[in-house]
């Protein structure tokens, strides 16, 4: 498993694309999977890119109504080793796939690293 984002060439022509961002560029809806169980809300997102929210206070949100609600074990073995998880934040950027890597690494001990 790896992750990326949506403008990353380094995904061109790979398979076994996710997308954990509810609304996927339209030119990616025939190409990857939508995996709805780490999409944040709406909501969560407005409000970080309008920075009424911190980064610190998107993480607690995310971690507290998505990734405490989920059983890491089964969100791995339903995304498969080779998955790449896809959301729109550039490498580098805070964003929430970075936090879904790191909740592996916590509860799994697993690297995601950034393709």
């Amino acid at each position: 498993m790896k992750t990326s984002y949506f403008g990353s060439i380094k995904i061109k022509g790979l398979s076994d694309l996710i997308s954990i961002s509810m609304k996927p560029p339209k030119y990616f809806l025939n190409i990857v999977k939508i995996y709805k169980p780490l999409c944040p809300s709406y909501q969560l997102v407005m409000e970080y890119k309008k920075s009424i929210i911190t980064e610190y206070e998107y993480e607690r949100q995310y971690y507290s109504t998505i990734l405490d609600c989920l059983d890491p074990k089964k969100v791995y073995r339903e995304l498969g080793d080779d998955s790449i998880l896809l959301c729109y934040e550039k490498s580098g950027e805070f964003c929430h796939r970075r936090l879904v890597a790191k909740w592996f690494k916590e509860n799994l001990n697993i690297d995601v690293p950034e393709l």
